[in-house]
């Protein structure tokens, strides 16, 4: 192999293990369940999350039938009162997700009546190391202003930010 060559395959393999990290651990949400309206509601994901000790950089796999159930990232309000109509970024089709922000991310279902029936979950995720100190919020901040930093505080791979990258696609095991 030319030098061209060898230098090509050691820069992907350098991306790869940059992009994967060695610190990141992969979960399926809900475990054999997937991503599902709960046979025991809302309690079932809120245990599972309980359950995970998660940290910025975590992956974490939602498998869902495709036109069964969707994948929406919404705001804590909207979560809490299963408003779906308005969510901040929705994905049809199951997949991996790399979580790179810290704090809660509020997910939940799209389709009439999975979030009531507790298709939804919030997931925290913590630093994976001593993090830069963040600058501390203004006494006088407005609604507006805890917005524009709820949505800046989170990334995605377009150009929106929301805190997290769908990476690849899931597999879906036929029953």
């Amino acid at each position: 192999m030319g030098a061209k060559t060898m230098n090509m395959i050691l820069a992907i393999a350098v991306a790869v293990f940059m992009l994967h990290g060695t610190d990141a651990a992969e979960y399926t949400v809900g475990d054999n369940l997937g991503w599902t309206i709960p046979p025991g509601g809302a309690a079932t994901y809120a245990a599972w999350a309980a359950a995970h000790s998660l940290v910025v950089n975590d992956i974490l796999a939602f498998n869902f039938e495709v036109g069964e159930q969707d994948l929406a990232l919404v705001t804590k309000e909207d979560f809490d009162a299963c408003n779906t109509a308005e969510p901040l970024v929705v994905f049809k089709e199951p997949g991996e997700f790399q979580f790179l922000k810290e704090g809660t991310f509020y997910l939940t279902c799209t389709f009439a009546g999975h979030c009531t029936k507790g298709q939804k979950i919030a997931l925290y995720f913590a630093p994976t190391a001593s993090p830069s100190p963040a600058p501390s919020p203004s006494q006088s901040q407005s609604a507006d202003d805890a917005d524009e930093q709820y949505a800046a505080a989170v990334k995605f791979v377009s150009k929106k930010e929301y805190g997290f990258k769908k990476i690849i696609p899931a597999t879906i095991k036929s029953l």
